[in-house]
């Protein structure tokens, strides 16, 4: 199976936090050859991180998949 990244960031000044961890949260979007998709919000460390998860969400989604879109919520 291939899967093709398609990475973003996206600014918000909505939800700003004074402390903030670590970790960063990611918008994963699946999309399937058939034209339909799942949208997930997950946490990561780093963008490699997210990466990593989202394929493993997309190889456990039992669809078949043409892209994975990865967006960064700032």
């Amino acid at each position: 199976m291939t899967t093709i990244f398609q990475t973003s960031a996206i600014n918000s000044q909505f939800g700003y936090r004074k402390n903030r961890r670590a970790s960063n949260i990611y918008s994963v979007v699946i999309n399937a050859e058939d034209g339909n998709y799942q949208e997930y919000e997950i946490e990561a460390s780093s963008e490699t991180e997210a990466h990593a998860k989202a394929d493993s969400i997309a190889q456990s989604s039992m669809v078949d998949v043409t892209y994975i879109e990865v967006y960064k919520v700032a």
